[in-house]
């Protein structure tokens, strides 16, 4: 009897030595087990390495608490859910949700929503269900993150034009983890790349290009850089080509956002060199002459070839582009409003996203106008990808060619329109050959200049539309100043919001953050939905089944475990 006493002591004591052991291994080693199948709530290790940067106090106050339908619930879940996981890496980072309906009065409610508008948090207008009928609820799903002295404001809700609710909703689930590190990623990170805008060749000014500068300075130190203003060498006053190089090469990325003038040859030897250094550029060009204001003050006007005049025809070839002297019209077209009426005008393709590429992954559709097509050119060291195509009803006009309104109140038939895919912005990596290799170069302070043939390996992105980088200025929102820059893809004539910005984004992201953290993008997370009809129609036997049957279940255990006892002990 003592012996079997001691022999349970013993056992309980190792059992509890093995729990304490296994405490203390746990204490120095964090591991977290996801058993899903697709590893949902498990965080890349470029989100882990970002996190575990955060040193102060990280604070998510997200605007997304409430009695929501079931699509947005489960987005509010997951965003906990993520919120959670984050915080178990580093206890830094606090989460709250905040309900903005939930203010003491009105007015104060009304004060919130308008500064939550103001910081870029955009109201969605929802739907609820009610006993007595139905009602509009205005939500704001968006969090505003702070960090120090500092605070920015994330979108939680990805919008796509012509996708339902579901759609968007399954798509803010599957870009949760992205967005919410790119936005630690913009507080945390100190030491950001240097974007350069080139001038000096009639480009878009800074006014016309502030929303996607302003977006671009959360993760990105960004400046004006004329390609043609040169600084002099104080000692001998002399101009020189080699200190302009260098002053070039500083920069991570540069953006060539519609030239209007002339490249000579210095300009191109500079950017040539600035490739062949590794340096990553975004070109986004407009092969021909085609404005909206020319049909302001007429019904027609003659699109006629501008490419030709840029000179930069050798350049892209080199690097394996060629851009056509073309307009691309397509039936999938964005709108314009005269006034009277809101019309598709096929002069302005709507581009749906359809490459599966961290660039363009969930993207809503992006507004080109008067585009121009783009051809590969084989190149042994670089691949090419397109990035963005026309839809299935497409054509090509050359030029010159006529644009007239007529196109806008009688639209073409859609038999015309048989080109399918036309490559419209196309990217490039790999290494690159010199336009100017074996050629003479630019002569500095009478000594030809050095000229590196081969380059290392970097990326090139040519988009056939200038305009994509444009924003619009405020004439018709009273609670913003008259000339405001627009938030980036934005249309305030139609109220549509493009995906213009996001790719621009996530493109100079995919070619300069060498954290990974864009390759989160291209993760697809399987969202298992329940089939709404088949809901409908079987709700009274799930009900039963989900209530009734346990129940049930357990009686019969208790029948039948007592019915045994009273055998096992009936004698």
């Amino acid at each position: 009897m003592k012996s079997k006493k001691t022999q349970d002591i013993l056992r309980y004591t190792l059992f509890v030595a093995i729990l304490i052991a296994l405490n203390m291994i746990g204490s120095l080693k964090f591991i977290r087990l996801d058993l899903t199948s697709d590893q949902r709530y498990s965080l890349s290790e470029a989100t882990v390495e970002l996190v575990e940067k955060v040193q102060d106090p990280l604070l998510f106050k997200v605007y997304l608490k409430g009695d929501f339908p079931a699509g947005f619930q489960r987005l509010q879940n997951e965003t906990r859910l993520m919120l959670e996981e984050f915080r178990a890496y580093n206890p830094n980072i606090q989460y709250q949700f905040v309900n903005p309906n939930e203010a003491e009065t009105e007015k104060q409610a009304e004060k919130i929503k308008k500064q939550l508008q103001s910081r870029g948090i955009r109201p969605y207008q929802l739907s609820v269900r009610k006993k007595d009928g139905s009602a509009t609820q205005t939500i704001f799903p968006g969090a505003l993150v702070s960090y120090g002295n500092e605070e920015t404001s994330l979108a939680l809700l990805e919008s796509k034009l012509g996708a339902p609710p579901e759609q968007q909703i399954n798509a803010s689930i599957q870009n949760l983890e992205f967005a919410l590190a790119n936005t630690v990623r913009a507080l945390v990170v100190k030491d950001k790349p240097l974007i350069g805008f080139i001038q000096g060749h009639g480009e878009l000014d800074p006014r016309e290009m502030a929303s996607f500068a302003r977006a671009l300075s959360k993760n990105y130190n960004v400046s004006l850089f004329n390609l043609r203003k040169f600084s002099s060498d104080t000692s001998n006053q002399s101009w020189s080509i080699a200190q302009q190089q260098q002053r070039l090469n500083r920069f991570d990325g540069i953006v060539v956002a519609k030239p209007r003038q002339a490249f000579n040859k210095l300009d191109k030897f500079l950017l040539d060199q600035y490739v062949m250094n590794g340096g990553r550029s975004l070109w986004l060009l407009d092969a021909v002459t085609a404005s909206m204001d020319s049909l302001s003050v007429q019904s027609q006007f003659i699109s006629l070839p501008l490419l030709p005049k840029l000179n930069l025809n050798d350049l892209l070839f080199k690097y394996g582009f060629r851009l056509n002297t073309d307009l691309v019209a397509d039936q999938t077209a964005a709108a314009i409003n005269d006034q009277r009426q809101i019309l598709p005008w096929i002069y302005f393709p709507m581009v749906m996203p359809r490459v599966k590429h961290p660039i363009t992954q969930n993207l809503n559709a992006i507004k080109l106008q008067f585009a121009s097509s783009l051809d590969t050119v084989q190149s042994p060291q670089a691949r090419s990808r397109i990035l963005l195509r026309s839809s299935a009803q497409s054509k090509l006009f050359p030029t010159p060619h006529m644009v007239s309104l007529r196109d806008l109140y009688e639209r073409p038939p859609r038999e015309r329109f048989r080109a399918n895919g036309i490559p419209l912005a196309v990217m490039n990596e790999g290494r690159f050959t010199s336009l100017f290799k074996n050629r003479i170069a630019p002569r500095d302070e009478g000594s030809p200049l050095q000229v590196k043939g081969e380059s290392d390996s970097t990326q090139i992105l040519v988009v056939g539309d200038g305009d994509i980088v444009r924003n619009q200025f405020n004439v018709l929102n009273p609670n913003i100043p008259k000339g405001a820059p627009l938030p980036l893809g934005y249309d305030q004539y139609t109220g549509k919001q493009f995906g213009n910005s996001d790719f621009l984004i996530n493109a100079l992201d995919y070619m300069l953050d060498d954290s990974g953290l864009i390759s989160i993008r291209s993760r697809e997370l399987k969202i298992r939905l329940l089939d709404g009809n088949q809901i409908a129609e079987q709700r009274l036997l799930w009900q039963i089944l989900n209530t009734a049957l346990p129940v049930f279940l357990v009686i019969c255990f208790g029948l039948g475990y007592r019915y045994y006892r009273k055998i096992k002990y009936a004698s």
